[in-house]
């Protein structure tokens, strides 16, 4: 049997993990998943280190944050709800964008 290629749809979102409790950029739909990139506010995660932000895209929170240097698929049901006013700085998305995958 051949297995139907799902269309994968652009989306470009923060939502937080409900297992980590961390926030997550959401830059893609495909079925059931999305793909994403973690952010966090630690410098290294499970021995990797991650990619400093120039500015935490939670404008409530003042703090470092950085993302992880991969990304990553979850099941929609995996996420919160959409978190309002948060953005990337223009140096950050493209930052963001060369680890997209």
């Amino acid at each position: 049997m051949k297995v139907k290629r799902q269309k994968e749809i652009a989306k470009n979102e923060f939502r937080k993990n409900k297992d980590t409790r961390h926030p997550a950029y959401i830059y893609a739909k495909v079925g059931n998943d999305y793909k994403f990139i973690g952010l966090t506010h630690s410098p290294i995660t499970d021995n990797v280190k991650n990619i400093k932000l120039e500015k935490n895209p939670n404008p409530a929170d003042k703090r470092t944050a950085y993302f992880r240097p991969k990304s990553e698929r979850a099941k929609v049901n995996k996420f919160k709800k959409k978190e309002n006013g948060w953005f990337f700085s223009k140096k950050d998305k493209e930052k963001i964008n060369r680890y997209k995958k």
